[in-house]
Protein backbone atom coordinates (compact mmCIF):
# COMPACT_ATOMS: atom_id res chain seq x y z
CA UNK A 1 0.00 0.00 0.00
CA UNK A 2 2.90 2.49 0.80
CA UNK A 3 4.43 1.81 -2.46
CA UNK A 4 1.14 2.74 -4.24
CA UNK A 5 0.84 6.02 -2.37
CA UNK A 6 4.20 6.88 -3.20
CA UNK A 7 4.05 6.01 -6.74
CA UNK A 8 0.74 7.97 -6.73
CA UNK A 9 2.09 10.93 -5.33
CA UNK A 10 5.60 10.68 -7.76
CA UNK A 11 3.01 10.81 -10.77
CA UNK A 12 1.05 14.02 -9.32
CA UNK A 13 4.13 15.42 -8.81
CA UNK A 14 5.45 15.00 -11.98
CA UNK A 15 1.84 15.98 -13.49
CA UNK A 16 2.17 19.30 -12.06
CA UNK A 17 5.93 19.60 -12.84
CA UNK A 18 5.56 19.34 -16.54
CA UNK A 19 3.24 22.12 -17.34
CA UNK A 20 5.82 24.20 -15.51
CA UNK A 21 8.47 23.17 -17.66
CA UNK A 22 6.37 23.75 -20.72
CA UNK A 23 5.88 27.18 -19.39
CA UNK A 24 9.28 27.73 -18.33
CA UNK A 25 10.61 27.18 -22.05
CA UNK A 26 8.40 29.73 -24.13
CA UNK A 27 10.10 32.74 -24.62
CA UNK A 28 9.07 35.79 -22.11
CA UNK A 29 10.24 39.04 -21.43
CA UNK A 30 11.70 38.73 -17.99
CA UNK A 31 13.14 41.72 -15.90
CA UNK A 32 16.59 42.67 -16.60
CA UNK A 33 18.89 40.30 -14.35
CA UNK A 34 15.88 38.04 -13.59
CA UNK A 35 16.32 35.27 -16.79
CA UNK A 36 15.82 31.42 -15.64
CA UNK A 37 17.63 30.12 -18.50
CA UNK A 38 20.84 31.34 -19.67
CA UNK A 39 20.42 31.37 -23.42
CA UNK A 40 17.28 34.15 -23.36
CA UNK A 41 18.77 37.39 -24.89
CA UNK A 42 19.34 40.48 -22.52
CA UNK A 43 16.32 42.40 -21.81
CA UNK A 44 18.16 45.80 -23.02
CA UNK A 45 20.45 46.02 -26.10
CA UNK A 46 24.28 46.29 -25.45
CA UNK A 47 26.40 49.06 -27.19
CA UNK A 48 27.69 48.37 -30.84
CA UNK A 49 31.10 46.46 -31.21
CA UNK A 50 32.69 47.37 -34.24
CA UNK A 51 32.51 43.73 -35.63
CA UNK A 52 28.76 44.40 -35.70
CA UNK A 53 28.56 46.93 -38.22
CA UNK A 54 29.76 47.89 -42.05
CA UNK A 55 30.27 51.20 -42.90
CA UNK A 56 30.12 53.21 -45.90
CA UNK A 57 30.80 56.45 -47.39
CA UNK A 58 27.78 57.84 -48.67
CA UNK A 59 27.72 60.28 -51.70
CA UNK A 60 29.54 64.06 -50.74
CA UNK A 61 26.90 67.32 -51.07
CA UNK A 62 28.54 70.16 -52.81
CA UNK A 63 27.63 73.77 -51.81
CA UNK A 64 29.31 77.06 -52.34
CA UNK A 65 32.64 78.36 -51.56
CA UNK A 66 33.93 74.88 -51.32
CA UNK A 67 31.81 73.69 -48.35
CA UNK A 68 30.58 69.60 -48.32
CA UNK A 69 29.07 67.28 -46.00
CA UNK A 70 29.70 63.50 -46.60
CA UNK A 71 27.03 61.05 -45.28
CA UNK A 72 28.88 58.20 -43.42
CA UNK A 73 26.22 55.09 -43.07
CA UNK A 74 26.48 52.49 -40.49
CA UNK A 75 24.62 48.99 -40.74
CA UNK A 76 24.57 46.53 -38.41
CA UNK A 77 25.53 43.11 -39.73
CA UNK A 78 24.91 40.99 -36.27
CA UNK A 79 21.64 39.34 -35.58
CA UNK A 80 20.97 40.94 -32.58
CA UNK A 81 20.18 45.09 -32.48
CA UNK A 82 23.04 46.93 -30.82
CA UNK A 83 23.25 51.00 -29.27
CA UNK A 84 25.30 54.19 -30.29
CA UNK A 85 25.20 57.10 -28.76
CA UNK A 86 27.05 60.54 -29.41
CA UNK A 87 29.83 60.82 -31.92
CA UNK A 88 32.68 58.83 -33.53
CA UNK A 89 36.09 59.87 -34.06
CA UNK A 90 37.20 60.94 -37.36
CA UNK A 91 40.27 61.11 -38.44
CA UNK A 92 42.06 61.97 -41.91
CA UNK A 93 45.42 59.50 -42.60
CA UNK A 94 48.06 60.49 -44.63
CA UNK A 95 50.39 57.94 -46.94
CA UNK A 96 52.09 57.14 -43.61
CA UNK A 97 48.98 56.10 -41.73
CA UNK A 98 49.83 59.10 -39.08
CA UNK A 99 46.38 61.36 -38.22
CA UNK A 100 47.01 64.45 -40.00
CA UNK A 101 43.27 66.21 -39.14
CA UNK A 102 41.00 64.98 -36.51
CA UNK A 103 37.63 66.05 -36.63
CA UNK A 104 35.85 68.42 -33.82
CA UNK A 105 31.92 67.77 -32.66
CA UNK A 106 29.62 69.83 -34.54
CA UNK A 107 26.78 71.31 -32.33
CA UNK A 108 23.77 69.44 -32.94
CA UNK A 109 19.93 70.81 -33.91
CA UNK A 110 18.40 68.35 -31.36
CA UNK A 111 19.98 66.46 -28.14
CA UNK A 112 22.29 63.39 -28.50
CA UNK A 113 19.90 60.12 -28.04
CA UNK A 114 20.43 56.63 -27.61
CA UNK A 115 20.62 54.78 -31.15
CA UNK A 116 19.32 51.32 -31.71
CA UNK A 117 20.16 49.66 -34.43
CA UNK A 118 18.31 46.35 -35.28
CA UNK A 119 19.69 43.69 -37.53
CA UNK A 120 20.13 44.50 -41.27
CA UNK A 121 19.09 48.53 -40.42
CA UNK A 122 21.34 51.52 -40.51
CA UNK A 123 22.41 54.88 -38.55
CA UNK A 124 24.50 57.46 -40.09
CA UNK A 125 26.35 60.67 -39.12
CA UNK A 126 28.20 63.18 -41.49
CA UNK A 127 31.24 64.60 -41.90
CA UNK A 128 31.03 68.93 -42.77
CA UNK A 129 34.55 70.07 -44.15
CA UNK A 130 35.31 72.64 -46.80
CA UNK A 131 37.84 72.26 -49.80
CA UNK A 132 38.50 75.47 -50.76
CA UNK A 133 35.94 76.53 -53.11
CA UNK A 134 35.07 80.02 -54.55
CA UNK A 135 36.41 83.15 -52.27
CA UNK A 136 39.15 80.45 -51.46
CA UNK A 137 43.12 82.26 -51.29
CA UNK A 138 46.16 80.12 -51.01
CA UNK A 139 47.39 77.09 -52.38
CA UNK A 140 45.29 74.37 -53.62
CA UNK A 141 43.64 71.73 -50.31
CA UNK A 142 45.55 68.72 -49.84
CA UNK A 143 43.38 65.63 -50.54
CA UNK A 144 43.27 62.57 -48.29
CA UNK A 145 42.46 58.76 -49.67
CA UNK A 146 42.26 57.14 -45.98
CA UNK A 147 40.17 57.86 -42.97
CA UNK A 148 40.16 56.13 -39.61
CA UNK A 149 36.50 56.37 -37.95
CA UNK A 150 36.09 54.77 -34.71
CA UNK A 151 32.74 54.06 -33.52
CA UNK A 152 31.63 54.68 -29.59
CA UNK A 153 32.79 52.92 -26.98
CA UNK A 154 35.23 50.47 -29.82
CA UNK A 155 38.81 50.02 -29.13
CA UNK A 156 39.45 48.92 -33.04
CA UNK A 157 38.28 51.30 -35.84
CA UNK A 158 37.55 51.41 -39.25
CA UNK A 159 39.72 52.13 -42.13
CA UNK A 160 38.20 53.26 -45.43
CA UNK A 161 38.91 54.77 -48.50
CA UNK A 162 38.03 58.33 -49.05
CA UNK A 163 38.22 61.27 -51.14
CA UNK A 164 38.11 64.37 -48.71
CA UNK A 165 40.11 67.41 -49.50
CA UNK A 166 40.00 70.09 -47.03
CA UNK A 167 41.68 73.05 -46.44
CA UNK A 168 43.83 73.96 -43.04
CA UNK A 169 42.61 76.15 -40.69
CA UNK A 170 38.82 75.22 -42.32
CA UNK A 171 36.00 73.72 -40.73
CA UNK A 172 35.88 69.78 -40.15
CA UNK A 173 33.38 68.61 -37.95
CA UNK A 174 31.31 65.37 -37.35
CA UNK A 175 27.42 64.96 -36.30
CA UNK A 176 26.16 62.67 -33.84
CA UNK A 177 25.30 59.55 -34.91
CA UNK A 178 21.58 59.18 -36.15
CA UNK A 179 19.16 56.52 -36.79
CA UNK A 180 17.78 55.53 -39.80
CA UNK A 181 19.39 56.76 -43.40
CA UNK A 182 20.54 60.00 -44.85
CA UNK A 183 17.53 61.70 -46.81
Amino acid sequence: MMKKFVLALAVVGFGLLVPQISIAREARPQPAGRSMFFNLPPADPQPCAREDLTIKAGETDAAMGGVRSTPFVLTNVSKTSCTLKGYVALDLLNKAGKVVKRAAKREPENPITTVIIEPGKKAWFSLFFNSGGAGYMGKPCPGYSRVRITIPGAQRPFIITSGVVTCAKTDFEVSPVIAGAPE
